[in-house]
């Protein structure tokens, strides 16, 4: 399923390396893939921009493209799925607009610095954790991490009893364990990426996307305690080059991670990243086969599904 590329991309844009030629870099880990063939002068590493129109935000997008493209492509694969390092100068780019950011709505909002971003970059490995411990269902003591997720109403309408009025998947729950333990693995996978990615896949691997303020999907519902700072990344992220990931919209192409109002990213580098993906997909897929291979049965879903989740986002800016 890996060799099928997405037709919209133009045939002399698929640039798949040899499938020896990734792996032994991927194998090698982040200290070897580094920025490898990336360039340091092609793209300059400038003090935070701002961005007054989708026209703009696309310009710097190719600019960002044409370093991508240059590149090794096993040093961008790597980065891009987890296991390498962003090129220096993009990382600088990145590091400089997130701060910005960041510190733009700390004073918009008159809130410490320090509690705006909650996430930011995670390595596959620290995903891997991640999927694990809501695959595995680990109750707190036992490595995990508390509620996750969502319960939507297609499953609380099957288990009502054991489910009740609870918005997220509990694991220290027995009734909750009950569910999960009746679900199948694809069924499990599901649940888990409708607000998390498996390692490889997530865009957290890029440093373009974090999360703000908190990520309990019930606190950013219109009224709820993070709606005024929903507001703020609305009316002022698209400036500094951020858009929302995952909206209402994106959602309606299935399948497709839920709506998160507060998850933003540097549209400059994930639109040229997305880009990159469809025209070397052999390249992601062959990555995510080697990672997934010490238990191929808690993928089974994602692998078939990977290029959905990955294009099935919002790709535009929000200038009111």
């Amino acid at each position: 399923m890996h060799g099928k590329q997405d037709k919209s991309v133009a045939s002399h844009r698929r640039r798949t390396p040899t499938r020896r030629r990734f792996l032994g870099l991927v194998a090698a880990g982040a200290a070897a893939v580094g920025v490898a063939g990336v360039g340091r002068a092609a793209l300059a590493a400038d003090p935070a921009r701002t961005f007054q129109s989708q026209a703009e935000i696309d310009s710097r997008k190719e600019a960002v493209a044409k370093i991508l493209n240059a590149a090794d492509p096993t040093a961008v694969g790597a980065w891009i799925t987890g296991t390498g390092a962003a090129p220096d100068t993009i990382k600088a780019e990145l590091d400089a607009q997130v701060n910005a950011l960041a510190d733009a709505a700390a004073a918009g909002l008159g809130v410490a610095r320090d509690t705006v971003i909650v996430s930011r970059v995670r390595t596959a490995a620290t995903q891997r954790t991640i999927w694990d411990r809501k695959y595995d269902f680990l109750r707190t003591g036992s490595g995990g991490a508390g509620t996750f997720g969502i319960i939507v109403d297609e499953v609380r309408a099957k288990y009502p009893t054991e489910l009740g009025t609870e918005p997220q998947w509990d694991p220290d729950k027995d009734s909750h364990r009950s569910v999960w333990e009746a679900l199948t693995s694809e069924e499990r996978q599901i649940e888990i990426l409708r607000t998390s990615t498996a390692p490889g896949v997530s865009r957290h691997h890029l440093g373009s996307d974090a999360d703000f303020f908190n990520t309990t999907p019930q606190d950013w519902a219109d009224g709820g305690p993070e709606a005024a700072n929903y507001a703020w990344l609305r009316a002022n992220a698209a400036s500094h080059g951020f858009l929302q990931t995952y909206t209402a919209e994106s959602t309606k192409d299935k399948p497709a991670i839920s709506e998160e109002r507060w998850h933003w990213s540097y549209a400059p580098v994930s639109e040229a990243v997305l880009d990159y993906i469809r025209a070397n997909q052999d390249v992601i897929g062959n990555s995510l086969d080697t990672q997934w291979s010490y238990d191929p049965t808690r993928f089974t879903y994602i692998r078939a599904n990977w290029h959905n989740y990955m294009f099935h986002v919002n790709e535009k800016a929000y200038f009111g």
